[in-house]
This record gives structure tokens, sequence and C-alpha cells, in this order.
């Protein structure tokens, strides 16, 4: 059986605890740290004038070249360990620098809006008010 796609969220999102535990996401962050001891790796993303911080296990993608202060991109599930908080367990890790983060978060948006969209019930097809229906003609 195939594992789950990943669904985006932001960076600050996931750090925020806003992401249920045992989700499979997709997310982004620069390369802050890695312990290579621990498999342990730690992404910054800025949101405004705030920096979040996700640390990802990196067991199943090693060996890897990790780039401190590279825009990575990682697929995985998200765990809660009892002293730690939660960490993503990583299948994938991509370095991505050179991605347009500011397309990336819009094209975020643009999917969550989408798949609103293809949610609402049979026969909606507007969040928008209905027009006023027309006076009767005499």
């Amino acid at each position: 059986m195939l594992p789950r796609p990943g669904i985006y969220y932001f960076p600050w999102e996931v750090s925020d605890g806003q992401v249920p535990d045992g989700s499979t996401l997709r997310t982004f962050g620069r390369l802050l740290c890695y312990d290579m001891t621990r498999s342990l790796v730690t992404l910054a993303a800025k949101q405004r004038s705030d920096q979040c911080q996700l640390r990802v296990c990196t067991k199943l993608v090693e060996p890897f070249e990790p780039r401190v202060g590279f825009l990575y991109m990682v697929l995985g599930e998200l765990e809660h360990e009892e002293d730690e908080g939660s960490v993503v367990k990583a299948r994938l890790l991509t370095c991505v620098e050179g991605m347009d983060l500011s397309l990336l978060e819009k094209a975020i948006l643009e999917q969550r809006l989408c798949l609103q969209k293809k949610q609402q019930p049979i026969g909606v097809t507007s969040t928008l008010p209905s027009p006023p229906a027309a006076p009767p003609s005499h």
C-alpha cells in the first residue's frame, strides 16, 4: 500500500500545533542546524517578523549533504515525542534553494481554495450571496 500524499502546511502552522499528530504533510524551511548523531535537522521559517522552527528526523533520508542556510522542502509524518515536542519524520528532504517562496505560499493558498470549492455540497456553485429577486412585471 502506498503512503498517503502530504498536505501542504506552512511551517508556522506545524510549529503552532495546528496540524494533528500522525498527519502526512509537506512543508519547507531554511536549514538552521543538523545534528548528525541524533539524525535531526532544524528548519526555520519566517512569518512576517516572527521566526518558527521545525524539528525533522532524517533517519530515512540519510546519508545526505546538509547545507546550512539553504531552503529545504520536507515530506513526512508528524509525530509527537513526549519530552521534545513534535517532529516531522521525513521520507523526503529536498534542497529547493532558489525557489520563490512568495509564489509557493500563493500556490498553497490557491490549492486550499480549490480544494475547499470541491468540498462544497452538490448544487452549491458559489459562496457569494444570491442576487435579489427581480420585481414582478405587470
